[in-house]
């Protein structure tokens, strides 16, 4: 690199709170939210409500019918979940058997006992399902995309929540107090697809929200009237976050962990771009949120509020990272493709306010991406959103 050219990449920086902006999604008590993993498509149940779906990040949304034939029933919807495409949902709904659909919710199928389902998970492929059964009841899986199903060896539990990573084969569940004073709330782990269950030494507390990273190494658990646990062992090992003691009702994790975000019931969403390390408190309207999800790389996130009459769901971009190569006298800045509506400009000064456009990108392997040549001299460079 010349001894002329100084890069520094500022602006956008992940720590940065991102504002939440309602979407056009009709009021219901949203209790889940799945996303695909561009974030383009989403699909979110309400507890007796409907299903909606959306496929244009939630620009817009249109119901989707599981019968053939009459109205759609209002059904007490409590999980949905969705393989990275978008194209196979799985959904469950109290006393109900589990709806499953394989071409992104035109129509569905059900199948399995109607049990209390709580939350349901699924592999990236949407074959593996995990589902998780509130009534002193068992975990139960699926390895051909929700046609038949299987209780596990899961001891029995108010299981309350479950997550899996995206090969289905690590899987997360955690419970809430049960009916003696001997069923304290718990988090298991299983590395074999559900097979095999171990107690893991989180503490006792109700389990109402799991995430995990792609690879199910990372982890991360929201207490219902507590604060979020962190682990980066599977399981393992748990820490404290340092976030307040609330009442989490969801919690998105990207890919690789990196990014989180959690949602709750007293009114504020937070997020974290280093694996939960910090926090900041997001731009979001001070409402009973209840559900939040994110695309695969943490950018687009969507929230919903459990609230008949005012509750809505949200959505919101989160700052890009902005990478840059330097070869020559040339700069290649990219940033995530999903980050749409940024704008990259560059200042040679940074004690000045002159910032000047230098262009949106154009698509390149997954990543918006700009060749900034010849450079010379000092040059600062930084996103902006517009």
């Amino acid at each position: 690199m010349p001894a002329a050219l100084v890069g520094l990449l500022i602006g956008a920086a992940p720590g940065l709170a991102q504002t939440f902006t309602p979407t056009p999604a009709p009021f219901q008590n949203w209790l889940s939210i799945a996303t695909s993993a561009d974030g383009t498509r989403l699909a979110a149940v309400g507890s007796y409500g409907h299903l909606y779906a959306s496929t244009n990040s939630g620009a817009t949304w249109f119901p989707l019918t599981t019968v053939t034939n009459g109205a759609e029933p209002s059904r007490p919807w409590t999980g949905i979940a969705s393989s990275a495409d978008g194209s196979k949902l799985v959904a469950v709904a109290n006393s109900n058997p589990i709806f499953t659909s394989t071409n992104f919710g035109k129509t569905w199928t059900s199948h399995g006992p109607g049990v209390t389902w709580n939350a349901v998970a699924s592999s990236a492929d949407g074959v593996k399902l995990v589902a998780v059964d509130y009534n002193m009841g068992r975990i139960h899986t699926s390895t051909n995309s929700g046609n038949t199903w299987t209780p596990t060896s899961s001891p029995a539990r108010r299981w309350r929540s479950v997550a899996s990573s995206a090969d289905g084969i690590k899987l997360v569940a955690g419970s809430d107090y049960g009916t003696a004073y001997s069923d304290l709330p718990s988090i298991y782990t299983s590395t074999n697809s559900g097979a095999t269950w171990r107690l893991t030494t989180a503490p006792n507390q109700p389990w109402q929200a799991l995430a995990s990273s792609a690879d199910g190494t990372k982890l991360a658990a929201g207490v219902y009237g507590g604060l979020i646990y962190l682990s980066a062992d599977s399981g393992t090992s748990w820490t404290a976050a340092g976030v307040p003691s609330l009442r989490w009702g969801g919690i998105a994790s990207s890919s690789d962990g990196a990014r989180l975000a959690a949602a709750a019931w007293e009114g504020s969403i937070y997020v974290s771009a280093d694996s939960g390390h910090t926090w900041m408190r997001a731009n979001a309207p001070t409402q009973q949120w209840q559900t939040v999800s994110s695309s695969a790389d943490g950018i687009k996130l969507a929230a919903g509020i459990y609230d008949i009459s005012t509750g809505g769901i949200y959505t919101a971009i989160a700052p890009p990272t902005l990478r840059m190569i330097v070869s020559g006298n040339s700069a290649v800045l990219s940033w995530p493709a999903s980050a749409t509506g940024f704008t990259l400009q560059q200042n040679p000064d940074l004690a000045k306010s002159n910032w000047t456009d230098v262009g949106t990108g154009t698509l390149v392997n997954g990543a918006n991406q700009l060749t900034v040549s010849p450079v010379t001299g000092r040059r600062f460079f930084r996103l902006i959103h517009r």
